[in-house]
């Protein structure tokens, strides 16, 4: 950069003006502006404007820096520094949307990651202050991204958590993609026994193998709810698209992949019950939603828990919770059920920060549907290292079994068993992140055995997406 504060390796604006002056203002409450911050002490300059507009920052004059700045400017419209200088003492005297132009002239002009570091927080500020915190959160993000060092990062991911904490919507994106053996979760049977004469199975109700893609769309809105104590409203969308393999097709020539593409949609409301701070938190949750399958409608569904929790987060957590739902099945109205489950979780944090988790579930579906009616019990295990490994992977793994039971089954005489069991490995790229987004690998083996022949199920994934760190 040239111009009034010359090389950026020899006036260091990244350190004085992200660091110093923009980095710390960002310590807010909701609902109040950034706050002022200091500027460094030290910084050297080659000008005698330079100087004259350093102290003029120093004193807090902005009515003077913002002049002076005009004037520098008329010479050199391009200068970035004096641009921010420029965006930052408007902001200072409530002209947030003439700081806003000037951060975008600034952020236009930027040629390096510390020169698009300045800018983006400059716009950050005065989106927030003209009452856009979804932009501001958007342009901390960039920042992050473009943050010339570590201490610098943090800082701005500081001021993003702390906008994120302040702003009432909240906006979650995953994507994933990967290999699957059983798309169709279809039996791994040839053949079934039914009142002693062998079936042969149709090609398509046997494991096809192919490819899944998975994507999920999340907005929640908090406010405060009855008695004022925290609620929040939320929509998901939800989409899985299969793609056939060439030996699936081989199988099944007719078949597509949409034919087992699945899409649901959800609206949800939850409300705590009492405050977020008090030793027992209780909470109720609604959920109601849609979902479809092959592209024809599956099922409505209304699903309302509650649940209790107490513990400290920074070492143990339990939570119990009861959920009742109704499934109104679109497809065929006899595979309608009532759904009642109670859940127990216990999460650890260790002391070398690692998570353990562990969980007890107990469910009861009833159905006129002797393929929906069943009993289960469900135990899961999970644990997740607290801290990369090798400083660059994340790994976490998970276990699940599954007992239920059915009082008959079509395929066969007498009741019926199924014994399902998963295990799955969870490994994070963290140092490999993009705006706040990195990669994940998720390899996923499930089973099912069953006393019937033509429930026993397999499937391996392997998913590879995206997540948001932060």
């Amino acid at each position: 950069m040239s111009g009034a504060f010359g090389d950026l390796a020899r006036v260091r604006l990244g350190r004085i003006f992200a660091g110093a002056m923009l980095g710390a203002m960002v310590i807010f409450a909701p609902g109040t502006p950034f706050v002022r911050a200091a500027l460094a002490q030290d910084l050297s300059v080659s000008s005698a404007q330079d100087r004259q507009l350093l102290d003029l920052l120093r004193q807090n004059d902005w009515p003077g820096a913002e002049a002076l700045a005009r004037v520098i400017l008329q010479d050199r419209p391009g200068d970035v520094g004096t641009l921010v200088v420029l965006s930052r003492a408007l902001r200072a005297q409530g002209d947030a949307a003439g700081a806003k132009v000037a951060a975008e002239r600034a952020e236009a002009a930027s040629r390096n990651p510390r020169e698009h570091y300045i800018s983006a927080v400059e716009l950050a500020a005065a989106s927030y202050d003209l009452g856009h915190p979804m932009s501001a959160q958007l342009w901390l993000r960039r920042a992050v991204q473009m943050a010339p060092d570590e201490a610098l990062k943090a800082r701005s991911l500081r001021d993003l958590r702390a906008v994120m904490a302040a702003t009432p919507w909240e906006i979650s994106f995953d994507l994933n993609a990967g290999p699957s053996s059983n798309v169709n979760n279809g039996s791994l049977a040839d053949q079934v026994d039914i009142g002693g004469i062998d079936f042969i199975l149709n090609p398509d109700a046997r494991a096809l193998s192919g490819y899944e893609i998975a994507a999920q769309l999340g907005l929640r809105y908090r406010f405060k709810g009855f008695g004022d104590l925290p609620a929040q409203a939320g929509l998901t969308l939800f989409t899985q698209q299969v793609v056939l393999s060439d030996k699936a097709k081989r199988a099944v020539p007719d078949a597509k992949g949409s034919d087992y593409a699945f899409s649901a949609v959800e609206l949800s409301l939850g409300q705590a019950l009492n405050k977020p701070s008090d030793p027992l938190r209780f909470r109720l949750d609604g959920v109601i939603g849609k979902n479809w399958y092959g592209g024809a409608d599956l099922s409505n569904y209304l699903r309302l828990s509650g649940a209790a929790q107490w513990g400290d987060a920074q070492r143990a957590v339990t939570t119990l919770t009861l959920t009742g739902e109704r499934q109104i099945r679109l497809d065929d109205p006899r595979k309608t059920a009532s759904i009642l489950a109670l859940s127990a979780r216990r999460d650890w944090r260790l002391r070398s920060g690692d998570r353990l988790g562990l969980s007890l579930g107990v469910r009861k579906a009833r159905s006129d549907s002797i393929e929906i009616d069943h009993r289960a019990v469900i135990v899961g295990l999970s644990y997740d290292l607290g801290r990369p490994l090798a400083g660059k992977l994340s790994l976490g793994a998970g276990f699940q079994f599954e007992r239920r039971d059915y009082d008959a089954s079509l395929y066969a005489t007498g009741a019926r068993r199924d014994w399902r069991r998963q295990v799955s490995l969870r490994i994070g790229f963290p140092k490999l992140d993009y705006y706040g987004f990195s990669p994940v690998l998720r390899i996923e083996a499930e089973k099912t055995n069953s006393n019937v022949e033509y429930y026993k199920r397999y499937d391996t994934t392997v998913r590879f997406g995206l997540r948001s760190v932060f």
